[in-house]
């Protein structure tokens, strides 16, 4: 149990307490830089470089608060480094037991562990929380991007690929979509009855008839109950489910939802992985149990091993990734900037009105 209180909650997630901390140092910089600079100012361009009493005086005064100020900063980060509050670690304690109880075991990741349209091209990625077992695995991924944001998520193993298909969720009454990336309007495939309602659906243009194989009547019903708000992607060997909904794993209502997608919806979508295979690519136009029939009879000294199932390069969407490309480059560089003002340039500034008083001594 000590082990788990302990790793509960991993050391890259930051603390609400440690955010405060750097941002105590930021303003603790940004102080001297005023006060100095001020000084400087005063002392070189009205007084000629002369430093009068008042000015030592009115100095000491602004470094006698800053040393104040220091304390109280060493105080806090002393308080930081004290373990969180007891609700906090209660809420961590009960989902991770949650989660053992129920046969997932906690595992973050400062890492994306998975492929999926909300971790391609995407930097900063961590998974926290994150709840594993074989085959399975659903969480909370987050991201430096502003597009990509935080998700909820659910990511299930498929037996074997399936081609690409992508559902954005429409239930919830949005007028845009809140997928991190954009599709071409022309993979669009329109279902029958009232799915569209709950869903729209991309499918690659050439494999329309292997989204209408996936998405049978049964499977479409269960998406509508168990799934609504939630976007799915199939991609691969990867089902995911995922949602910009926050998600409080110390709650019930998360992992019901959780519970709904991997009873009612992922056998069906399992079930279909397990029985397809794409035709198109080469080697794969021959039905496994005849090519196995074939091989034997050829060469019966060798045990047939059935090559990996692949999904041909027409298997993929078409996406236009609004995380690359020139805004990708104006984040990257905006976020150098904030960092730069934030620490740089106070710094400067205030080694250089520093030298200002220095100088009119």
């Amino acid at each position: 149990m000590a082990t788990l209180r302990r790793d509960s909650r991993p050391t890259w997630v930051p603390t609400k307490r440690q955010v405060l901390v750097h941002v105590n140092q930021c303003v603790m910089l940004w102080y001297l830089c005023i006060i100095l600079m001020t000084f400087g100012i005063k002392v070189d361009s009205y007084q000629d470089g002369q430093v009068t009493a008042s000015d030592v005086g009115g100095l000491l005064v602004a470094l006698a608060v800053f040393v104040v100020w220091l304390c109280g900063a060493y105080l806090l980060r002393q308080w930081a480094a004290k373990p969180r509050s007891p609700g906090a670690r209660l809420n961590d304690w009960r989902q991770t037991l949650t989660a053992l109880a129920n046969g997932f075991e906690s595992h973050p990741s400062p890492a994306a562990t998975f492929t999926s349209i909300m971790t391609a091209g995407t930097s900063g990625i961590r998974e926290y929380p994150r709840f594993v077992a074989p085959g399975v695995e659903f969480g909370t991924l987050s991201s430096h991007s502003r597009r990509s944001g935080e998700w909820h998520y659910v990511a299930v193993t498929l037996p074997a690929p399936l081609p690409h298909l992508i559902l954005d969720a429409t239930s919830t009454g949005r007028l845009s979509s809140n997928l991190p990336v954009g599709l071409v309007r022309d993979q669009k495939l329109s279902l029958e009855g009232n799915f569209d309602q709950s869903f729209q659906v991309y499918s690659p243009l050439d494999y329309r008839m292997e989204a209408l194989y996936v998405l049978t009547p049964d499977l479409m019903a269960a998406l509508i109950d168990d799934a609504a708000g939630y976007n799915v992607e199939i991609i691969d060997h990867t089902l995911v489910f995922f949602t910009p909904r926050p998600a409080d794993f110390s709650t019930s209502e998360p992992w019901n939802s959780v519970h709904a997608l991997l009873t009612n919806v992922a056998p069906r979508i399992i079930a279909k992985a397990r029985r397809y295979l794409d035709e198109r690519v080469p080697g794969q136009e021959i039905p496994r149990v005849l090519a196995k029939l074939t091989a034997e009879r050829e060469r019966p000294e060798i045990t047939w091993i059935a090559p990996p199932p692949l999904i041909g390069p027409e298997g993929r969407l078409t996406i236009r990734d609004r995380r690359t490309g020139v805004w990708s480059a104006v984040f990257g560089i905006g976020w150098f900037v904030g960092l730069t003002f934030l620490y740089a340039v106070p710094g400067l500034f205030a080694f250089a009105g520093f030298m200002s008083i220095i100088d009119g001594r």
